[in-house]
């Protein structure tokens, strides 16, 4: 969201008015949906003239700040998460006084207005806080205490997981764990490097988070890894620190298909003296003949719900989706039809009166085709590309398919409700990439890139605790009270006028 100019021209006169917009996409186009009109600059009574200080004022002293939702976070950071004590008992006493107060601004930051360090040194002026804020920051500054939050990492999250538990806000019973990828902006970070891109960036270095939440969403602990670095590799280094930082025994731990490897599953059944149980997915296919038969009785599985049918082996709990299974078969359908119309136009040029081409450059020509469309597995180069039958009746099996395993008591379909609720963890990426904003980075040194995932990731526990406490999300609470304004009387603190109003919790 911007604060967006237009200008009316009214009986000779040219008039400002000022609007907060978001981008919305609609197609291929973006379009700005009006989230509030702030009304015209020259207006003393208007929201506009408030917040960018063109009001005539009878002081100089007298500015117009945020008001509604810097307060709401503030009151995260200090009565809920107590930030200032934790930070007291954690940083030296050699630590720059003003070191909290920097981190605070740089949560607000990433909450509200998600920019630079350097946009940060001119946006915090619009910001009302209880207390005084200094009249300049540097921005080395802010880099300061970026890197000081870095060197303490562990125990900030060791204590606010314990601060957490004691209020009864975390529940670990059950925790998930997966990992995400953010682009990077450069070519000079070391643990920068090209992998597997979830944001469909595969032309851009990034490195990968690897993120533990409770049953909740809440983020308890983190990591930041090299950009190529594998899915299962994380997972032991992962739990040894939750068992051991952390301290979490009796937890039930849930993740996806990527981090299933022999080791880790050894290294799962290890802590179960912990109390670590399991619940991982993995794909039909690594054991798909032992599967068979029960795949070609689907129709006897039980039904949880209308989209998901479930039966119990002896090697897992085979889950099944029939609109997956659906849109996946159209799909292919779709694909294996394009490619059949692509093979027999490109077979008809070699027999052309003029200009035919070689069979071999049109069987090459096929080939690379098949293999950019992800349909080589379909056609056999050998036979004339001739359909594989067999490995579409497969396929048409798999559809919709994919397997728990663990070392839970829980039945199966609590085991399959249990596992449905991973959902919760693309919430939290979807908050801290497209809200907190952690991508792109345009930090170049490594423990500064740490640093920077670790403020986006303690900006996004405030932002997740002022949805628990507001029951509303983070974005409906920033288009309500982002024209919430407070005018200061003869000090920065004291309040004498307030447009809009607060968030009340």
């Amino acid at each position: 969201m911007y604060i967006k100019k237009s200008r009316a021209f009214i009986r000779g006169k040219t008039y400002e008015y000022l609007r907060l917009v978001q981008g919305v996409r609609v197609g291929s186009k973006v379009i700005h949906k009006v989230v509030a009109y702030l009304g015209r600059t020259d207006d003393p009574t208007s929201a506009a003239s408030f917040l960018f200080n063109k009001a005539p004022v009878q002081d100089a002293k007298q500015q117009a700040r945020l008001y509604g939702l810097p307060m709401a976070c503030n009151q995260i950071i200090e009565k809920v998460l107590d930030l200032p004590a934790l930070f007291s008992r954690v940083l030296p006493a050699s630590t720059p006084a003003n070191t909290f107060l920097l981190i605070k601004l740089m949560i607000l930051s990433r909450i509200i207005n998600p920019e630079s360090k350097l946009s940060l040194t001119r946006w915090y002026h619009h910001l009302y806080l209880p207390e005084q804020l200094p009249k300049t920051i540097d921005v080395h500054k802010f880099y300061d205490a970026l890197d000081c939050l870095l060197i303490h990492k562990e125990t900030i999250e060791k204590l606010l997981y314990e601060k957490l538990r004691d209020q009864n806000l975390v529940d670990t019973t059950m925790v998930f764990y997966d990992l995400t990828s953010s682009y990077f902006e450069g070519e000079s970070c070391e643990m920068a490097a090209y992998g597997h891109s979830r944001d469909k960036r595969s032309d851009l270095l990034q490195i990968t988070l690897g993120l533990v939440i409770d049953k909740s969403g809440l983020p308890i602990y983190h990591e930041v890894f090299e950009g190529n670095m594998l899915d299962k590799k994380t997972v032991k280094g992962i739990l040894d620190k939750v068992k051991t930082t952390l301290a979490i025994k009796n937890i039930l731990f849930v993740a996806d298909k990527g981090m299933l490897s022999p080791d880790n599953i050894e290294h799962l059944e290890q802590l179960a003296k912990d109390g670590y149980t399991y619940i991982l997915s993995q794909s039909p296919r690594t054991g798909y003949a032992q599967f068979r038969e029960y795949l070609l009785k689907k129709d006897a599985w039980t039904a949880l719900s209308d989209t998901l049918h479930y039966t119990a082996t002896d090697k897992g709990v085979l889950c099944y989706n029939p609109q997956t299974a659906k849109k996946a078969k159209h799909t292919r359908d779709e694909k294996l039809a394009k490619c059949i119309t692509f093979i027999a136009t490109e077979e008809a040029k070699a027999t052309k009166d003029k200009r035919a081409q070689s069979k071999d450059t049109i069987h090459d020509r096929i080939v690379r085709k098949l293999h950019t469309s992800h349909a080589s597995k379909y056609f056999d180069p050998k036979d004339n590309f001739k359909k594989k039958e067999e490995i579409i009746t497969k396929e048409e099996l798999l559809d919709g398919v994919f397997v728990l395993t663990g070392n839970t008591s829980l039945a199966p379909d609590e085991m399959i409700k249990a596992y449905k609720q991973e959902a919760i963890i693309e919430h939290s990426f979807r908050i801290i990439k497209d809200v907190v904003e952690l991508r792109p980075i345009y930090h170049y040194n490594s423990n500064r890139v740490k640093a920077h995932v670790f403020l986006c990731v303690l900006s996004y526990l405030v932002a997740a605790l002022l949805e628990r406490k507001t029951g509303k999300t983070i974005k409906m609470l920033k288009e309500k009270y982002m024209t919430s304004v407070i005018v200061n009387g003869d000090t920065p603190t004291s309040p004498k006028k307030i447009i809009g109003e607060g968030i009340d919790f």
